[in-house]
Order: C-alpha cells, then structure tokens, then sequence
C-alpha cells in the first residue's frame, strides 16, 4: 500500500483523527475514509499491521464487538497490533453509588451517566456494551486474540493521545492485542 494507504487503520474515528492511519466511522465526517460499520469494511484480509479503535467498542452491541473483533482480526497480519479502550465499567458504576452515598466522587454525575451510557452527540453516540477486564479476555479469547496486555504504554510509544489517558480517575482498560 502507498502512503495514501497506510497499514494502519483507525475504527470510529469520528471528529478526531489520529494522524497517519486511515480513518473509519458509521459518520461522514471530514477526515472520514472509509463510511460505514467496522465490522464491514471491504479492505484485503492481512492488509493491516496495526488497527486502532479509541472510544469506540462501548458504542457496539455484544454481538457487533464480537464481528468487530474477528473482522480486525481478518484485517491484520500475522503479528499485527490491535489497541482499544473502553470504559472500567465497575469503576464507573463505583461512581454512580458513591455519588448517591453521599461520597465525594472526580467527576460531576452527568459526566458519568454520559460515560456510562455515551454521550449522544450525533448518530452512534451512545454506549451499548459495558466491559470489565475478565469479560473482555473472554471476548478476545474467543476471537482467537491470545496475546493480551493492558495499560497505557503502547498507546504513548505510537503518540497516541487523549484527554483521558492523562486522568488515571477516568478509568479505562486500555488494551493491547495480537493476531
């Protein structure tokens, strides 16, 4: 592939695009190469070396994660690097009862009902998955991701930056897996 065409790929980008991948989402923003669900993009199978999907598989039914996962893995080369996040929903919901115990919580309550539930800005902005760790090496384990690593060091070694990677309170397992 050109450098037009990178080997990396960026899933539900929306309105922030990581520089040098190409750029998915169900939205046509600009920056958007490639409009529609991750599950269906019509790209060559082992075409990629690294796919990305920051904020993005909270916004997809069990089901759609589970396509999700074995369509990044058709994608990827042998060896190829896949890194999410999602939401610590244990911790978010920790939250949510601390906030109602009357306990000093680091976010307002609508900022976490917005984490808990999206925060539906635009089409595809609501959350329709919940994850833990234990949930989600299920999920990678059964589409035949075995090499599984969480933490933000693989995410800083490629630039890769959010405003939440910086807030350890905004708790989100941040994945990395191999195919």
């Amino acid at each position: 592939m050109s450098e037009i065409h990178p080997k990396k790929l960026e899933l539900g980008c929306g309105v922030n695009q990581t520089p040098g991948y190409l750029h998915n989402d169900i939205n046509p923003f600009d920056g958007v190469d490639i409009v529609g669900n991750p599950w269906e993009i019509d790209l060559p199978d082992h075409s990629m070396n690294e796919v990305i999907a920051l904020g993005l598989m909270e916004h997809l039914t069990y089901q759609q994660f589970s396509l999700t996962l074995d369509k990044v893995r058709r994608l990827l080369e042998p060896g190829g690097l896949f890194l999410f996040d999602v939401p610590d929903i244990p911790v978010w919901c920790r939250y949510v009862v601390d906030h109602f115990e009357g306990k000093e919580i680091p976010f307002s309550i609508d900022h976490i009902f917005c984490t808990l539930y999206g925060w539906q800005r635009w089409p595809g902005d609501e959350h329709k998955s919940g994850w833990y760790r234990e949930k989600l090496d299920q999920a990678l384990n059964q589409a035949g991701f075995t090499e599984v690593e969480y933490g933000l060091q693989p995410f800083q070694e490629r630039g890769i930056v959010r405003r939440r990677m910086s807030r350890p309170h905004d708790a989100h397992l941040y994945c990395q897996t191999r195919a």
